[in-house]
């Protein structure tokens, strides 16, 4: 297994990956990309932050653009179709690395989808994390889903100064509004197949479950911004969203 980075996800899965006997390699901003460039191919976890991607796209050699697998949180599908990887297998990891220096502890099931969609969960089984290969669809649902969770928390939580559980308590109409105009945005945006209202319930019942979460907008980019940019583009309203924002974007506005 070849992974690109060394922080809180690559170094701790190179470290679950050295105690159990799994073969891996890390490529790290000092590292020969030579590793990156075998005559057999595989896998290429990139872990790296959502702002590096275009960096490790460029560094990698052209032979092996197609093997690698992306992992990063927030609404990659324009970023990933500008750069022509729309194709490049996908995955969304389900496990804690709370701190840098300690290995992933298990939690949900990973998922991947794409052409390295098998070979991850092989890899993911290996080093006794949970996985699965799902179809594009359902990959898309489950990406959007929890993305529209972080948008959503993370902004009423700086707009109420207050945690997710409280956030659920005392203003339940706002989230159930946030949630249906963004997943009417991720439906006509990438085709997701999402109903809004089984979203907010699910997306209420997680929240519940972490009730002292505090979120934070941040990541603007690749969370609330694509929802703006994307809703302005197929000239959908957001007026929850957008009234929610005032003050709170890059520019100000």
């Amino acid at each position: 297994m070849i992974i690109i980075g060394e922080g809180r996800v690559g170094g701790g899965l190179k470290r679950r990956a050295d105690r159990l006997g799994v073969p891996a390699t890390v490529i790290s901003r000092s590292s020969s990309w030579d590793v990156a460039d075998p005559a057999d191919g595989g896998p290429i976890l990139v872990c790296t932050n959502a702002g590096d991607l275009a960096a490790v796209i460029e560094a990698t050699p052209e032979s092996r653009l197609d093997d690698l697998v992306f992992v990063q949180n927030g609404m990659l599908d324009t970023f990933l179709e500008i750069h022509g990887r729309e194709g490049n297998t996908r995955g969304l990891l389900y496990f804690a690395v709370p701190v840098r220096g300690i290995e992933p502890q298990p939690g949900g099931e990973s998922v991947f989808c794409g052409p390295h969609a098998d070979s991850m969960a092989t890899l993911f089984h290996a080093l006794e994390l949970g996985a699965e290969s799902v179809t594009k669809q359902d990959f898309s649902n489950e990406m959007a889903s929890k993305l529209i969770w972080n948008c959503v928390f993370g902004l009423l939580c700086d707009v109420f100064e207050s945690n997710v559980g409280a956030i659920c308590d005392e203003n339940g109409d706002a989230v159930q509004g946030l949630v249906a105009e963004l997943v009417s945005v991720a439906n006509a945006g990438i085709h997701t197949t999402l109903d809004a209202k089984i979203t907010s319930a699910s997306l209420i019942d997680y929240s519940m479950s972490i009730s002292t979460y505090r979120g934070a907008l941040k990541q603007w980019q690749w969370r609330n911004g694509w929802f703006t940019d994307a809703a302005h583009r197929l000239r959908i309203n957001t007026p929850l969203h957008d009234q929610f924002l005032v003050g709170r974007r890059p520019d100000g506005r």
